[in-house]
């Protein structure tokens, strides 16, 4: 029973550098499939248009790669029906914009691995997006977490005052728990415990 985990994990992750690829392309490109105007589509619908490509898959094997603990390329809706891209769409009726930015939750959540530490505090150099269009930020500080855990790294969390930003914070449709800001400064960032449970 010791070796099946382990294994387990090494499939998972094999798996998921499989479907990336091919999910990023239905969820940005496709002309075949019917995303909403903010990008959204059913995970059955991601499993369907896999399997007209000759790939595959089950509902599960797209939440590995869309969820929490996947490639943050990708977005799962907040009833885990429905997954889209964050960003790169070609397909003229997706329009992605920040909405509710006054109504963001007071305190928001962002984990990322402790090397890079010195860069984001003792250089104070903050957060910022790298090669992505925004920061990621969590409602919820385990989620973040699991977020930043992606390269099996130990990780440091913070918690932000929402109005204390600089820039505009806001999410790109109501179905969504990730907020989204472009700057976050070194000053801004209390560095808490990680929950227990989290590692």
């Amino acid at each position: 029973m010791t070796d099946e985990k382990p294994y387990d994990r090494r499939m998972a992750r094999k798996n998921s550098q499989r479907l990336g690829g091919p999910i990023a392309f239905i969820l940005r490109h496709a002309p075949d499939v019917e995303l909403d105007s903010v990008g959204w589509l059913p995970l059955t619908d991601i499993v369907t248009r896999l399997a007209a490509d000759g790939i595959e898959a089950t509902v599960d094997d797209v939440l590995r790669v869309v969820g929490p603990d996947g490639n943050d390329r990708f977005e799962l809706s907040i009833d885990g029906t429905k997954a889209r891209a964050f960003y790169g769409h070609s397909n003229p009726a997706v329009e992605i914009e920040l909405i509710d930015a006054n109504s963001a939750p007071k305190y928001l959540y962002h984990a990322t691995p402790e090397y890079n530490l010195e860069a984001i505090l003792d250089r104070r150099e903050g957060l910022l997006p790298q090669k992505l269009l925004f920061i990621h930020l969590s409602e919820d500080p385990l989620r973040a977490v699991q977020a930043g855990q992606r390269r099996n790294v130990p990780v440091a969390l913070f918690e932000i005052e929402t109005k204390a930003l600089p820039e505009p914070v806001g999410r790109t449709s109501p179905d969504s728990s990730v907020w989204l800001t472009t700057f976050v400064p070194a000053k801004l960032l209390w560095k808490i415990a990680v929950p227990e449970g989290a590692n």
